[in-house]
């Protein structure tokens, strides 16, 4: 449990955050700008949103899995597209990382890029179809809207060592999840918000054992997480056998639905991994769960401009980086 301090500031940040989303402000890193294809693509925009009505249309699911991309590439090194990398004979990529097992989407982008390079042939960057592609597949499952500024550019570096030491893994406790996102410059109520992208999408059984099995460190089939619903775990350890890390699950009950329920889950003990329990074990982080869980709740706005300041990070523009031709190799 975190200690009062870390509560007070909860408290204190959820009264600053919700005047200063309220009042529908966006800023973008420079180099960034809203009208940035207008004249070297003005199409661009219509055909990464025409690519996820179709991939949506075939799998509603890919619209967690476009959330995660974004999350996933913007919180190491930046919004470059690094996580769309494939390995080489002598570096293994983001890709491989423990912390990315099961990615989805890359070939999806990748489709999308052949479709952008037909149209405007090296003009609009890996990185930028990622923002685009998670702000719409999260609209087209009933989730907020926000305006995408585009102008990225595309990095050439990428290693699994660099994923696994910047993004979160699913066992961080609260006090590990708030470091973790500190070290991006997002507060505490923002990464409860963001947490919010798990009422889309689905998980490899991979992230989930160690709140069935494994809690405490005894590896047994009775180490679960005793403020799990009964119930609820006896259903995961029958989705997700001991030892099982490639069987996938739903992470919400409406998973292809954008809405405020992963929040009403993580109150009742239904969360499915660690991260999402640890959410309630902080008085202060609790209260904004509640908050959150409710209707007349600001969940929507906040998610929208959390997912915003996400796409400003270590952003490449100008001259900086490439774009490439194809998402998964540099040029």
């Amino acid at each position: 449990m975190a200690s009062p301090n870390v509560s007070l500031l909860l408290v204190l940040v959820s009264l600053m955050c919700s005047a200063a989303f309220s009042s529908g402000e966006s800023t973008y890193a420079t180099g960034l700008s809203e009208n940035f294809y207008d004249t070297s693509c003005p199409q661009a925009a219509s055909i990464v949103d025409a690519f996820v009505t179709k991939y949506l249309q075939k799998d509603r699911n890919f619209a967690g899995a476009f959330n995660r991309l974004q999350f996933h590439d913007c919180w190491v090194g930046g919004c470059d597209g690094s996580v769309l990398l494939n390995s080489t004979a002598t570096n293994q990529a983001e890709r491989e990382a423990h912390v990315n097992f099961g990615l989805r989407g890359v070939a999806e982008i990748d489709e999308i890029k052949a479709a952008l390079e037909y149209a405007c042939p090296g003009v609009v960057s890996c990185a930028d179809i990622l923002i685009m592609a998670a702000r719409d597949a999260t609209v087209k499952v009933g989730g907020p809207t926000w305006t995408v500024a585009t102008g990225r550019r595309d990095g050439v570096r990428s290693t699994d060592l660099m994923a696994d030491t910047n993004l979160p893994f699913p066992v961080l406790n609260f006090s590990g999840l708030v470091a973790n996102f500190a070290a991006k410059g997002f507060n505490a109520r923002e990464m409860i918000t963001l947490s919010g992208a798990h009422t889309i999408g689905r998980s490899h059984c991979n992230g989930i054992l160690p709140h069935l099995y494994n809690f405490t460190g005894k590896d047994d089939v009775t180490d679960t997480d005793p403020a799990m619903d009964k119930e609820f775990s006896v259903l995961l350890k029958t989705l997700c056998p001991q030892g099982n890390r490639t069987n996938t699950i739903f992470i919400d009950s409406t998973a292809n639905h954008f809405d405020r329920l992963y929040y009403k889950n993580v109150l009742g003990g239904r969360g499915v991994f660690i991260t999402d329990s640890a959410l309630i074990t902080d008085p202060g982080s609790k209260k904004v769960v509640q908050s959150f869980a409710k209707r007349s709740s600001t969940f929507f706005s906040e998610f929208a401009a959390a997912m915003v300041k996400m796409g400003d990070l270590g952003v490449l523009t100008g001259t900086q980086g490439e774009i490439r031709k194809t998402c998964q190799f540099v040029n």
